[in-house]
Parts: structure tokens; sequence; C-alpha cells
């Protein structure tokens, strides 16, 4: 896709990852070029969003197939030339009111705290069913 192809701050992109692995998911915070750089690389500051197979719990079974995790890490470095496309990231409400989605559309209801590595406020409704005969 490029960075000139109309990213901008706010937007959630996919990132270019090691060779073989699943673009990153991030959101642009800044958009910026080093003063005094004569290549006037584009660089970006951008929150990472991390799938739970990317944490240290991995995915359990009430994570769904499009979840993430919002993350308190950011990245001040990040070059514009690794944007591959725009995604979309939902809350987890306006996820499930979707009529149908596809592979660039993320959900989110948790925060991961990427020091401690644990997931913050992680309390999940579960809900049991009962047979009446």
């Amino acid at each position: 896709m490029g960075f000139s192809n109309g990213c901008s701050v706010g937007d959630y992109v996919l990132s270019k990852a090691e060779h073989g692995k699943i673009p990153h998911i991030v959101r642009i915070h800044q958009i910026c070029i080093r003063c005094g750089d004569v290549s006037r690389e584009v660089h970006l500051k951008v929150q990472w969003f991390y799938r739970p197979e990317d944490t240290q719990m991995k995915r359990v079974s009430f994570n769904g197939k499009n979840e993430l995790y919002m993350t308190n890490h950011y990245d001040y470095d990040v070059p514009a030339d690794n944007i591959l496309d725009i995604c979309i990231v939902h809350s987890f409400k306006s996820y499930t009111e979707l009529p149908d989605v596809n592979e660039n559309v993320f959900f989110t209801r948790y925060t991961y705290d990427h020091v401690p590595k644990k997931v913050e406020d992680a309390d999940v409704d579960v809900y049991v069913a009962f047979l009446l005969f």
C-alpha cells in the first residue's frame, strides 16, 4: 500500500512483520520526519495491538478469531514504509453488531500491559445454560 496512499493519525494499519509471519496491527499516533534527515524518510509513532497468541497467556477458549489486545506498548520510530494496508479495530460491542466481517476487521475488549505481561481488567462474563426436563 505504501504511506503515500492516505494513512493518517488515528488510522489502524497492518504493518510488516518478520519474514513468514502475519502482519502486526498498530494505530498511528504521530507522523514525522526527523529534523536534519536528508533522506526525508517518514517515521511513525504507533501503538501496538497484540494477538492473544503473541502474549504470555496465549490464546484461550473465549478469545474470538479476530480478537486483539490493546496495549500500552508504543514505538516512536517505525518506518512508514512498513505499512501494508489499512484495517479496522472495533470495540467488542460494535463488532458483535456487524453483519459481516473480513480478515482486516478486528475487535478489542481488553488491555494488555506489556511490562508485567498481563491483561488488565480481564473479567469475562460466563453464561451457564441449564436444561430443564
